[in-house]
């Protein structure tokens, strides 16, 4: 279980075998400066793709060479474009809407939650509504990834609706506190240095001294804490790891 020194910004998706039954997708800046990640959980029987990226290069023949003969599932953090630009490459996908994701995997949303089986694994879905509205993190039993989108990564947290972002990185941070550890928080985006509390500017197609992608479970209970402190005005807040972001 590894992550690479750095990720290539070639033509092509880089692609990360964290082991044998997680690939971790980049698409690379070049072809658009989101270079978002994409997620590939294989199991016995099926395949989890989470988010397509912005379609700008072509991503299903690579995702059936991964995945081979398993029924492939196509899923999304949430409905931004820059993560479901490559659905149209597939034959299906589940919806971007909170009653398509409610209803797919089973969520009472947004304070239950649901799983999905891939065979011999199993992934806990956790709505977390806040910078698009039909987010989602998922937690993987297998690997203990918690895989958190646009809602935790190094880079700008964009927050839309500040009262639901609060409550939902509170109830994800609880989720992780009854007893579902967490070995590393897996967002889909990069936008910081290595220099503590420095992004890079908005729509820059370079990162030079990048951050590492992964996350200790640590800065999920650091957020949790600083949006419990700010109160329940939005407010921007900047941290070694991450920067709030009202918009």
């Amino acid at each position: 279980m590894s992550f690479p020194d750095h990720w290539d910004d070639g033509t092509q998706h880089h692609v990360h075998w964290y082991d044998g039954r997680t690939a971790i997708l980049r698409q690379p800046l070049r072809t658009n400066f989101e270079a978002p990640f994409l997620y590939l959980l294989l199991g016995r029987d099926r395949a989890l793709l989470l988010d397509t990226g912005t379609g700008h290069i072509p991503l299903r023949p690579l995702v059936e060479q991964l995945a081979g003969d398993r029924e492939l599932v196509v899923a999304h953090t949430h409905g931004h474009g820059d993560h479901v630009g490559g659905d149209g490459e597939f034959d299906s996908v589940v919806g971007r809407s909170v009653e398509d994701v409610a209803e797919y995997f089973g969520i009472d949303w947004p304070h239950g939650s649901g799983t999905i089986d891939l065979g011999e694994r199993i992934v806990d879905i956790i709505p977390i509504p806040g910078h698009q509205g039909a987010d989602i993190a998922l937690y993987d039993r297998a690997t203990r990834l918690l895989l958190t989108g646009d809602s935790l990564y190094p880079g700008r947290l964009y927050v839309k609706d500040w009262a639901a972002y609060r409550d939902s990185i509170r109830r994800l941070a609880a989720f992780v506190a009854d007893g579902n550890s967490v070995e590393w928080v897996l967002g889909a985006h990069i936008e910081m240095t290595n220099e503590p509390g420095r992004d890079y500017e908005m729509g820059a197609d370079e990162h030079p001294d990048e951050h590492v992608l992964q996350l200790r479970p640590g800065v999920l209970t650091e957020l949790a804490g600083v949006l419990a402190a700010a109160g329940d005005e939005p407010v921007r807040i900047e941290r070694s790891d991450f920067i709030v972001y009202p918009v």
